[in-house]
């Protein structure tokens, strides 16, 4: 069946005219284009006008518009219930179409829009089933551009959904359809960094470091510096963790640079702790301690993810220091905010428990592994390399034969299930590393 805007095409191209010669005077060639792409429905007044200019009476729409004025009501009130950020009533109006849908409609914008609000409700699941909807519509029709959003804001629902390994899954084939179909989206900024900071988090690691350095060769691209300084940090993350610390200072200055210009200190201090790692990590400690004492006075209190981030760089600075006293009083003071991550809270204590074994304190040691073991149970996978091996030094050196034996029973339960993850692991270091928006702009 013919729709309402495919008739007007119709009709209008058999006048031999314009959308700009057909708009003039009535509404804008943008407006007309979306009626006749269904992508909006024109009000009673303007549909008469329109028919008029075509030459022909209004009753000629009737068929096409014949029960869908009432569907049409229904979605405009629904859009218009999610620009109120009524996610939930705007939901139920979209249910409340009839299904299959319409002819005036098109599948993907509606998947698209009720994606959209599933997302922004919370209702990540079945956000994640709507954008897989838009992928399937939009192979269906054709329509590429639909095929990249689907995909990118389907890794997004997966994301809020924990399912990472899937998300990249999903934005690689965004950038397969990106590249198979020569659109030019200013969605791919989005896609890649989403992307390249997945890959920052679990791997390969090459590939993040390439995909990084891809976006900011693209000079001729626009792109904000806040982007660019975020690209310029992911890549010097990337870096270090290759073992290219020379590269990893040069892009975390960078990054400092354009953060400052853009006024932007919170982000700028983040690299600034960054770039203590990587000068500690690159045989400069000395350097690095430096730098990092001057950050002291520059952190706020209040922010306490970035105080956390830098006691615990200080800590192991210092512990690259040969001064593992002053290390054990950073990680103290950082397991004592109440804001710390598990992960990290998990790093804090095997760092400890390693510190105060040096200092030849076995109890504290002990201690701190203890307290290690009771977040492991809540939290199995923020269990960090190392700690079972640091268990049995500190077992050993007490002579704790029945633990030691236990020990070695929970390393191969250990093993067993971790044979059975993925090989991707979290990076073993505080990496501050940025995070992109929880609703890009569409």
């Amino acid at each position: 069946m013919e729709t309402l805007g495919q008739k007007i095409r119709a009709l209008r191209k058999a006048k031999g005219m314009t959308q700009s010669e057909l708009a003039r005077g009535l509404a804008t060639a943008s407006m007309i284009s979306q009626i006749e792409s269904d992508r909006t429905m024109p009000s009673a007044q303007l549909l008469a006008q329109i028919a008029e200019r075509l030459g022909v009476d209004v009753s000629e729409f009737q068929r096409e518009l014949a029960g869908s004025s009432e569907e049409a009501h229904t979605y405009r009130r629904a859009k218009q219930l999610a620009e109120q950020g009524q996610y939930e009533e705007a939901i139920r109006h979209y249910l409340s179409l009839s299904w299959p849908l319409h002819s005036q409609f098109r599948p993907e914008l509606v998947f698209q829009d009720m994606g959209d609000c599933y997302l922004k409700a919370g209702d990540y699941e079945q956000a994640a089933r709507l954008y897989d909807a838009l992928v399937f519509a939009g192979f269906a029709r054709g329509d590429m551009s639909s095929v990249v959003r689907g995909y990118y804001y389907g890794a997004l629902a997966r994301r809020r959904l924990q399912r990472d390994e899937e998300a990249i899954l999903y934005l690689q084939r965004a950038r397969q359809a990106l590249a198979a179909s020569g659109l030019q989206m200013p969605l791919r900024l989005k896609i890649e960094m989403t992307l390249a900071r997945l890959l920052l988090q679990y791997g390969p690691m090459e590939q993040a470091r390439a995909l990084y350095e891809g976006i900011l060769a693209r000079d001729a691209e626009p792109m904000s510096a806040v982007d660019r300084a975020h690209a310029h940090h992911g890549l010097a993350c990337a870096a270090a963790a290759l073992g290219d610390y020379g590269a990893a200072v040069h892009h975390a200055r960078r990054a400092i640079e354009l953060h400052e210009d853009a006024g932007n200190k919170a982000l700028a201090m983040r690299c600034r702790i960054n770039l203590g790692a990587f000068l500690r990590l690159g045989g400069d400690p000395t350097g690095a301690l430096s730098h990092l004492a001057d950050l002291e006075h520059r952190v706020s209190p209040r922010d306490e993810v970035l105080r956390v981030a830098l006691d615990h760089e200080l800590a192991l600075t210092y512990e690259a220091l040969q001064r593992p006293a002053e290390a054990v009083e950073r990680v103290s003071q950082a397991l004592s905010t109440t804001r710390v991550a598990p992960e990290i809270r998990a790093q804090l204590h095997l760092l400890a428990a390693g510190l105060n074994l040096k200092l030849g304190d076995l109890d504290r040691a002990e201690a701190e592994l203890q307290a290690l073991d009771r977040l492991v149970d809540e939290r199995p996978d923020v269990a960090p390399p190392g700690y079972l091996h640091l268990k049995a030094e500190v077992y050993l050196r007490k002579g704790n034969t029945t633990e030691i034996l236990e020990l070695c029973e929970e390393a191969v339960a250990r093993a067993a299930h971790c044979a059975r993850q993925p090989a991707w692991s979290l990076p073993d270091r505080f990496w501050v590393v940025p995070r992109p928006n929880t609703f890009p702009d569409q």
